[in-house]
């Protein structure tokens, strides 16, 4: 007989086809609403320990599967579990993602008064109220070198009158840190430095601003000057800026000195600021204020011997090219059994007894050595180059410059008529083209207002041959790094040759 429930009712209850049975075992009724029948509601049970699989009955088999499907009610434990993980979830989703993997909460930003007033009361650091705090401040000194390094980064520049930052901070005012990284368009960048350059040369030249600091400053005694009553209410001095003409300069005229230019443009990605697109009036006006800082080389050839590879040459190579940097040896413990050949061993007995020039050893190294260990070979020779850069933006794209050397036309040739013999022996009337014949894009015209720029942008160095590009650091940018990849002038003196020297020995 089946073992039968308080309730009386049976272990198994028929259903229609096609639906799920739900077991009853363990249920017990409970008294609800009145109903045509008794409802039975799971009691929460501990599950019996159930003999090995093979002498299990398959009837009660299919009660243990059919009694696992059913799922189990949510306790207070579990649903503050999944409340728990639904908070971490959202606080993961909302906040900042930072480089490598760690999520912060989002920060209010808090007024300037906040943080001036942390640096007031941190103004005297000998105060009893510090003492408990001494770890944090002596732990946070290993980061002063990152703090001094983010305010240089975003001091700002000649052309700004003043710049606004946000700064980060510890809650014990133990250190605080410039968050902000300087992003530039480098054309813009480099065209802004042009112009300060030569505003920089006016300023020298007149000796107007000019006045010799005297060094430290301050003493080391001396407490550091509070922000808001010694420079809060001080006007700052006015802005270097070059004055620009309205209408050769219009493509730039009204954002060129901006903190951020072409913010609220379709020429920059959005308020990310991490990506460029300039149209070429706006390159060449920038090409043409930055041309101060920039190089007139457009050949390839005024490098030979003077470029990475034979730089990377001479150093292996223990040698000092003319003009260039001078290396310690690359290989100091020489063999001389590793020798290729010496005037010993050659087999053609060639003895060479004048030596060789350090440029014939550099530019064949495998032919001039007898040790050539990690020695590079540069290009003998590029194609010339026909490109004449023009100095007056007046000329037409298209002249016939001076420089150019006429070639002569010395011997004529004589011309002379030939006939043409006929199969019929009927003479071909001559064709004569039409008075309103004219040649293909007639209506065109040779050249535009761009045209020329256009020409010039393609042999302008980096990066103002770029229509596109990413935004780089302030700091990131070499400003000067092409004058010192040139030959330096006969003319200048010795300490600004051994310069070009150093900055080349440091590029190499």
């Amino acid at each position: 007989m089946d073992p039968m429930f308080p309730g009386g009712q049976p272990q198994f209850i028929f259903v229609p086809p096609g639906s799920v049975p739900v077991p009853i075992l363990n249920q017990v009724p409970v008294m609800m609403q009145p109903a045509p029948f008794p409802v039975f509601v799971q009691q929460p049970t501990q599950r019996p320990m159930l003999p090995p699989q093979g002498s299990i009955p398959q009837q009660q088999q299919q009660q243990q599967h059919m009694s696992s499907m059913q799922t189990d009610y949510m306790t207070d434990d579990r649903l503050q579990e999944k409340a728990r993980r639904w908070q971490q979830l959202q606080t993961k989703r909302y906040a900042d993602k930072r480089r490598f993997g760690f999520s912060d909460i989002q920060k209010e930003d808090m007024p300037a008064e906040h943080i001036r007033k942390i640096i007031r009361d941190h103004g005297d650091m000998t105060n009893r109220k510090f003492r408990h705090d001494k770890r944090v401040y002596l732990g946070s000194l290993k980061y002063m070198p990152h703090a001094i390094y983010k305010l240089l980064e975003n001091m700002p520049m000649p052309w700004e009158q003043i710049r606004n930052v946000k700064v980060i901070y510890h809650i014990t005012g133990a250190i605080t840190f410039v968050n902000e990284i300087p992003w530039v368009i480098e054309p813009v960048f480099i065209a802004q430095w042009g112009t300060m350059w030569i505003m920089m040369r006016r300023e020298k030249r007149d000796r107007r601003h000019f006045k010799r600091m005297r060094f430290p400053p301050f003493d080391d005694e001396e407490p550091p000057l509070d922000y808001a009553d010694n420079i809060l209410d001080v006007e700052p001095l006015e802005a270097i800026q070059l004055q620009m003409d309205p209408e050769e300069d219009k493509s730039i005229y009204e954002w060129f000195y901006d903190h951020k230019p072409l913010t609220d443009t379709k020429m920059v990605n959005g308020t990310t600021y991490r990506r460029w697109q300039l149209s070429l009036p706006v390159l060449s006006t920038l090409y043409r204020m930055g041309n101060q800082l920039l190089t007139d080389l457009v050949d390839d050839n005024y490098f030979y011997l003077f470029d990475l590879k034979s730089f990377f040459t001479a150093k292996a190579l223990n040698v000092a090219i003319p003009g260039g940097p001078k290396f310690e040896p690359l290989v100091k413990d020489v063999n001389p059994n590793d020798e290729d050949w010496n005037e010993f061993n050659d087999i053609n007995k060639i003895i060479i007894r004048q030596p060789i020039r350090t440029e014939y050893r550099i530019a064949f190294p495998y032919l001039y050595n007898s040790y050539p260990f990690k020695v590079y070979l540069a290009w003998y020779h590029t194609p010339n180059v026909v490109f004449i850069k023009t100095e007056d933006p007046d000329l037409p794209a298209f002249y016939f410059d001076p420089l150019i050397n006429p070639i002569a036309h010395r011997h004529t040739i004589k011309s002379f008529d030939t006939q043409i013999d006929m199969l019929d022996d009927d003479d071909e009337e001559e064709f004569v083209l039409p008075e309103e014949f004219e040649p293909l894009l007639t209506e065109l015209p040779l050249y535009t207002d761009n045209t020329a720029n256009g020409i010039a942008l393609i042999w302008a160095p980096r990066p103002f041959n770029l229509r596109s590009g990413r935004t780089r650091r302030a700091i990131d940018i070499p400003l000067v790094k092409t004058w010192y990849l040139e030959h330096c002038p006969s003319e200048h003196p010795v300490k600004v040759r051994v310069s070009y020297q150093k900055l080349l020995k440091c590029f190499v």
